[in-house]
């Protein structure tokens, strides 16, 4: 199977195999994101992003996918500094997770994993993941509650996706920021709800998006494309820079 985005060679955690292993790397600092226009956005965190983070759909193989817009072009995320620090006020769970995730395995209890191609991950520097006993570290404790948090999530935002499609509520988009030093820059290839559509809605499937709690992250959504003209002026502010 493809790795998902930013993971390289994920193994199991184990307690023998990763006893010596270290995080060096130091919190909200994301290298692997450098180059990230789009990252994965669960509906749990909808709410805490839309003010900040325009929220839309990528295309996928069975329906869409929920993503944050991090940029207005391929290759450029806003939203790092020099220092791969970010500088935003909400910082996506998918970055925050990484290097580990949830691994399913058939016929048995999902299993924390890491990517042991990440940068951060070392023998020498750095917190350890485990005790020379064996047992998690607290570094392994706060990923193994994140991760399991951020499966639950993403498996209801894919309900919640496949709900969408279902009712017919998505429609492809060009989103459009307007920059004082490139005029009009858009981001094609995107899709977002279509509120007419959602006007058009029986009484049956509104009460069946009651019913799964999806109304709220629908206009959530809707709330968050506000903060394209955020991320356009962060684009601005980033050329003046580049251009002093």
């Amino acid at each position: 199977m493809k790795n998902p985005l930013f993971y390289k060679k994920v193994v199991p955690l184990d307690h023998v195999r990763h006893r010596d292993l270290r995080m060096a790397r130091k919190a909200n600092v994301f290298p692997f994101a450098r180059g990230a226009n789009f990252v994965p956005a669960v509906v749990d965190e909808f709410g805490a992003a839309m003010a900040h983070l325009p929220i839309a759909f990528l295309p996928g193989a069975g329906q869409p996918a929920a993503v944050f817009v991090l940029g207005l072009e391929p290759g450029s995320n806003l939203f790092l500094e020099a220092d791969d620090s970010w500088a935003g006020r909400y910082v996506p769970a998918y970055l925050r997770r990484y290097p580990f995730i949830v691994g399913d395995v058939k016929g048995r209890e999902p299993l924390l994993c890491v990517d042991e191609a990440d940068d951060g991950l070392g023998r020498k520097d750095g917190e350890r993941l485990f005790s020379d006993a064996g047992e998690s570290g607290p570094l392994v404790k706060q990923a193994r509650d994140l991760c399991a948090n951020y499966k639950r999530a993403a498996d209801r935002t894919d309900e919640f996706c496949a709900t969408l499609q279902k009712l017919g509520l998505f429609s492809s988009v060009t989103l459009n920021a307007q920059t004082p030093d490139r005029g009009n820059m858009v981001v094609h290839g995107l899709f977002t709800i279509d509120e007419a559509a959602v006007d058009r809605l029986g009484a049956d499937d509104v009460k069946l998006l009651h019913e799964k709690r999806f109304l709220k992250p629908i206009f959530q959504h809707i709330a968050s494309l506000g903060a394209l003209a955020k991320l356009a002026d962060r684009n601005a502010a980033r050329q003046k820079a580049s251009a002093a």
